[in-house]
């Protein structure tokens, strides 16, 4: 953890603006800190980044497993727009074996939108490999659904962060390290870890389970946070999505890849539900 600087209490502040001064330290600290979590209750800070030997595919012992594949890399019959029930008939493509938002620019939104998984998720673990562009902007996001507003149809949920962190301004944006590559945007700071450049394949993996919220890149854990705890509300009472009810809180949602105007792709994207099935002890 980051070693915190005391706070400096100037002798004419009033005692409402110490207490306001003492909040925005706070919430800075818990958007940079990773937080801890009682023993027994680990996660894996490194994991085996998983790249099959032929892209988008499972062997037997992943599918007895439970894993299953949202991109075969032929078909986007696991996927829809974000209205309608169809795969978007512009913008997206699924040709040479990668799932790609073409570029759009400023008409955000409007090359197909975000896509939207068919089905809605509980607890998962999600893999998923990307390249983002030059000075790109894009995202994975779940426990999601349909937010329309100000005319544009697309998405409200939690989001694994996909940004070319040198290149676009939304890096330095918000409060202090939230809307970095791979942070819980908006909400919670990544920590370090490799990125493997842009144009290249890195890997993300989302992990939901029990309330608990796990992000990495390229194998290394940069987020983990439980939902509900004290770090939590102060991240979301910080963020853009603070007047949102019950944002990111209901049990299931649609798993989303962000149309942002960016050229963004995507590829070996599978999920392994871990919701406990009736009968399961």
């Amino acid at each position: 953890m980051r070693p915190h600087r005391p706070l400096a209490v100037r002798p004419r502040r009033t005692p409402a603006a110490r207490v306001g001064a003492a909040l925005g330290w706070a919430l800075a600290a818990l958007a940079s800190a990773p937080p801890s979590f009682a023993e027994g209750d680990a996660r894996p800070a490194v994991i085996d980044v998983w790249r099959p030997a032929v892209p988008n595919t499972l062997t037997e012992a992943e599918r007895a497993d439970g894993w299953r594949l949202l991109f075969d890399g032929a078909s986007g019959g696991e996927w829809r727009a974000a209205t309608g029930s169809a795969f978007p008939d512009d913008g997206w493509s699924t040709s040479g074996g990668v799932l790609a938002i073409r570029e759009a620019g400023f008409l955000e939104f409007r090359a197909g939108g975000d896509l939207f998984s068919r089905e809605r998720f509980g607890d998962f673990v999600l893999d998923f490999e990307f390249q983002v562009a030059r000075a790109g902007n894009s995202g994975v996001k779940y426990r999601a659904e349909v937010q329309r507003q100000l005319g544009y149809v697309h998405s409200l949920g939690c989001e694994f962060q996909i940004l070319d962190d040198r290149e676009h301004p939304d890096a330095r944006r918000g409060r202090p390290g939230t809307r970095r590559l791979a942070g819980l945007y908006d909400l919670i700071a990544p920590t370090e870890a490799p990125f493997l450049g842009v144009g290249a394949w890195n890997q993300g993996r989302v992990h939901v389970e029990n309330g608990r919220i796990s992000h990495y890149l390229n194998g290394t854990r940069v987020v983990d946070v439980r939902t509900g705890s004290p770090e939590w509300r102060a991240a979301l009472a910080g963020s853009k999505f603070a007047e949102r009810e019950g944002f990111c809180a209901a049990p299931r949602g649609h798993i989303v890849l962000q149309d942002h105007g960016d050229l963004t792709r995507f590829r070996n994207v599978r999920i392994r539900s871990l919701e406990r099935r009736r009968g399961d002890s």
